[in-house]
């Protein structure tokens, strides 16, 4: 009689041997030899089942069988690793010599190992035990059937994996068991799409399935005949001076489109000639924006939500409620990324707009098959199936933060970056880890990029050196290098034999790679402001078109620009508009000039009539914070954070002083009514009066002890009002350079104050939320709105109405301006449509406009003749 005993092993082991047969000196003899045998064959291990034998796989469906194994396998946690002559992780148990072999565990996770590396079962259960994946390791990698099941036990997809990626037909199944989509794959690269994916490329319908009138459009469309500052404005907004700030910029994927996201909207351009084709639809602060991979649809994220366009028509197709600081579609269109502040990555469908899974991490980059996104947390890089949202691998490793990471084009490599100055390629299949030396690059951030075939990665560091580096081998192929040229950026090309090097002063290089010498040169970003500490030309992006005839960069400058590679010439796509967050205005007596201050150094003269811009001024070493006309409109002064003031003639741009005195940034500056006296305040407190005639220091104003965000005389001249961050007012004796009197009623930054026109009043608007009314001889308040945050007032030339603006935007929901009856303290209306902080507010000399100025890049001009036609019928 022969009785059988099952052993634990990775591998289903049977021992046969007799029971009846033998003696207690036969038995005494041959238990040692048995004891010896069985523990050679539950450590050994010569051979684990292959996925195709799973007859001889243990049954763990039985819970003794599962309990038994689950009581003996080790703890996945308990697991060590050391690396063997290849850089190949090698896993070992404690008190282990060799590498580990049998199997592990993980709460209700259970695999198997051989010779330290995944091989054999993988399985995972819910918490009834009902199976959750499944699947088979083969030397490490995915190999064989996958499978996962809903809590319920109903199958959500099945496939394929061979050499470590998708291979073959994947079925996606709804929760009721209806079939969702199928998949094939080859190589780990989609063959045929799936089913809905075909569906929504003719899917042009807005969230509700309507197709009326009143869906949302992204973008409009304009004629050769049409400009760009009466379409796509807000509601009661008359021009728009200026495109926002620059939040991104993508190809469409056939490379006819460039589309250009700012904080005001999404602008497009035709690829090749920058030629504008269409500008916002309405306003919306556009935090990133991304193609389908079939250009049909592209997608964009604001605060609030991320939207899906049709690109032909600017049509809204979709709303996913989610928001993203960056998007990213997969390769095969089935998926859309987005990554948020919280250090969460979010995946959605966007066929339907559901979501489907949240993972751990920030920056991210998906596999060229789309079946793998890798995210990166703190110093770690986690990769996610994103069919199943399961964790496949954590490579661990850096060890000063990532900063950026990227697939290779086959998909075998991950490029990552820490802040340390590291670089590390990884195997996707098996974890390997190698280090590229960069010892030369420093510690800053690194830029790279790989080639189009994935087998170069080069790689800069803001020195004046390009390395590239065989990404088979890890070792150094070339250098690049151009003398005190700090690179920021690197590009290739399509077709892999060009590279192009953005750098910090915005020059940009072509290399040949395959004679290692310089091909050509473009110089074109001069404008800006530079000092010893701050870059503003560097260049921040490349990117070529499909084709490779055509290469863009982007700058620090707020500028972007089409290179063609062959003729070396470019265009600029952003001419004659601010690109820079506005932080000043002021305009002509006359009202036929309008002047502007930005965060880029430069004073830009707009023409009222004509809506064009009539010339730059530069000069200025940081941001342009104040500005005034003089009086009889001959002089603009300007102040700037590099303590200077600027005197210029506006009709010439010609610069005729420079005021220097002062201790801070000048943050204020004002003209008396005569205009013989300018008085500037700055970031350390104090005030200065200026004669404009001498150009000479008259007096300075000492009492305040920080920045002095406002000064405004009297309409008589003889009095000073100056509002600061420390919650202070002060009036002063201008001939004097007494204080007459001192406010200190408000409860945070006193940010505005201006006088009525009768001189009888002065106004002040703070962080508050209030805006006070004061009598300008006695100080005694006399009355107070209470709004917002206050960042500017203006009274109207009549002094009946009183506009605010307010600061931080919330969505475009709290960036209002409004306007009282300053007499009845009625609201009389307001304006919606910047989507950033508003800096500057200004009526026109007949009060039949108001200008706007705002950190989002853009002057609005507001029409004010329906208020005062509707006043007059009241009358």
């Amino acid at each position: 009689m022969v009785k059988n005993k099952i052993m634990l092993s990775p591998k289903k082991t049977i021992v046969r041997y007799p029971t009846n047969s033998i003696n207690f000196r036969q038995m005494f003899l041959f238990l040692p030899a048995l004891f010896i045998t069985l523990l050679l064959l539950g450590c050994a291990d010569p051979h684990l089942p292959e996925p195709s034998n799973a007859t001889e796989s243990p049954n763990l469906d039985d819970p003794k069988m599962r309990n038994r194994i689950f009581d003996e396998a080790i703890d996945e946690a308990d697991l060590q690793f050391q690396r063997n002559a290849a850089g190949e992780k090698i896993h070992h148990a404690p008190n282990r010599e060799q590498p580990y072999t049998g199997w592990a565990k993980n709460i209700r996770e259970l695999q198997q190992f051989q010779n330290g590396k995944k091989h054999g079962i993988y399985i995972t259960w819910y918490g009834n035990w009902q199976k959750a994946e499944q699947g088979q390791y083969k030397n490490g990698i995915r190999d064989g059937l996958w499978t996962q099941w809903d809590p319920k036990g109903q199958k959500e997809n099945e496939g394929t994996y061979k050499d470590g990626g998708r291979d073959g037909l994947w079925t996606l199944w709804y929760p009721d068991g209806q079939k969702d989509s199928e998949i094939i794959y080859e190589n780990g690269r989609v063959l045929t799409p799936a089913t809905k994916h075909q569906q929504f490329e003719n899917d042009i319908s807005d969230l509700d399935g309507s197709s009326g009138d009143t869906t949302p459009f992204a973008f409009v469309l304009r004629t050769p005949t049409q400009g760009n500052t009466q379409l796509g404005l807000p509601d009661k907004a008359k021009l728009r001076l200026g495109k926002g700030k620059i939040k991104g910029v993508q190809y469409s994927p056939d490379g006819t489109r460039l589309m250009v996201a700012t904080s005001v909207g999404i602008w497009i351009y035709d690829g090749h000639t920058g030629e504008e084709l269409a500008m916002p639809g309405y306003p919306d602060f556009v935090r990133s924006i991304a193609f389908s991979p079939d250009g049909k649809t592209f997608a964009s994220s604001s605060i609030q939500a991320i939207y899906l366009w049709d690109t032909d028509t600017g049509k809204q197709k979709r709303i996913i409620t989610g928001s993203g600081a960056r998007l990213l579609f997969s390769p095969d269109g089935l998926l859309i990324a987005s990554a948020n502040v919280n250090s969460s990555v979010y995946l959605w469908d966007p066929h339907t707009g559901t979501y489907k899974f949240n993972f751990a991490g920030d920056k991210m980059s998906f596999s060229p098959d789309g079946s793998t996104l890798v995210t990166v947390s703190g110093n770690d890089l986690l990769l996610w199936d994103t069919l199943t949202g399961q964790q496949m691998q954590t490579l661990t490793g850096h060890k000063a933060g990532i900063s950026s990471v990227l697939f290779s084009p086959d998909g075998l490599l991950i490029a990552s970056a820490d802040k340390g100055g590291t670089v590390y390629l990884w195997n996707t299949r098996t974890g390997e880890q190698r280090n590229i030396p960069t010892e030369k690059h420093g510690r800053a951030k690194i830029q790279f990029s790989f080639s189009p075939d994935g087998k170069i990665l080069a790689s800069c560091n803001h020195d004046d050196i390009i390395s590239l580096w065989d990404t088979r081998t890890g070792q150094q192929k070339q250098t690049l290098s151009r003398p005190e040229r700090w690179i920021s950026c690197v590009s290739f090309a399509p077709n892999g034999k060009i590279l192009a090097s953005g750098t910090r002063d915005g020059t940009v290089y072509l290399w040949d790679l395959q004679t290692g010498q310089q091909k050509g040169v473009f110089t074109g970003h001069t404008v800006g402001y530079q000092n010893a500490h701050q870059h503003t030309k560097e260049i921040t992006r490349l990117s070529f078109n499909p084709d490779g005839t055509t290469l863009v960069s982007e700058c620090v400058d707020t500028t972007v620009r089409l290179w063609n590679i062959e003729t070396e010439k470019y265009k600029n796509i952003r001419t004659g508009d601010s690109t820079a967050e506005i932080y000043s205005l002021s305009m002509s007596p006359d009202g036929a000039m309008l002047a502007s201050g930005g965060n880029d150094g430069i004073i830009r003269i707009w023409d009222t009539h004509t809506r064009q811009r009539k010339r730059a001024l530069t000069g200025h070493a940081s941001v342009v914070s104040a500005l005034s006309f003089s009086p009889n409109g001959t002089t603009l002064a300007s102040g700037a954070w590099d303590n200077t003031i600027r005197l210029w003639d506006p009709h010439t741009g010609q610069q005729h002083d420079i005021l220097r005195g002062h201790r801070g940034s000048i943050v204020s500056l004002s003209y008396s009514p005569d205009g013989e006296t300018l008085a500037s305040g700055d970031s350390k407190g104090d005030i200065r009066l200026w004669e404009v005639r001498t150009r000479q220091e008259k007096n300075i104003l000492k009492g305040h002890t920080s920045n002095v965000y406002s000064v405004a005389f009297s309409p008589d001249g003889q009095t000073l009002a100056s509002g600061e961050q420390d919650k202070i007012i002060h009036l002063w004796d201008v001939h004097t350079g007494e204080r007459k009197k001192t406010i200190t009623d408000h409860t945070h930054y006193v940010s505005t104050v201006l006088f009525s026109p009768d001189g009888k009043t002065f106004v002040s608007g703070s962080w508050d939320k209030t805006i006070r009314f004061w009598d300008a001889h006695t100080g005694e308040q006399k009355k107070t709105f209470v709004w917002d945050t206050i960042s500017c007032l203006a009274i109207s030339p009549d002094g009946k109405t009183l506009a605010g603006g307010s600061v931080f935007s919330r969505g475009n929901a709290t960036n209002a301006i409004r306007l009282w009856d300053i007499e009845t303290g009625q609201e009389k209306e307001t304006f919606m449509g910047h989507t950033d902080s508003i800096y500057d507010v200004l009526f026109s000399a007949g009060g039949k406009t108001l200008a706007s100025a705002s950190s989002d890049g853009t002057i609005l001009l507001w029409d004010l003749v329906p208020l005062t036609n509707t006043a007059n019928e009241e009358e």
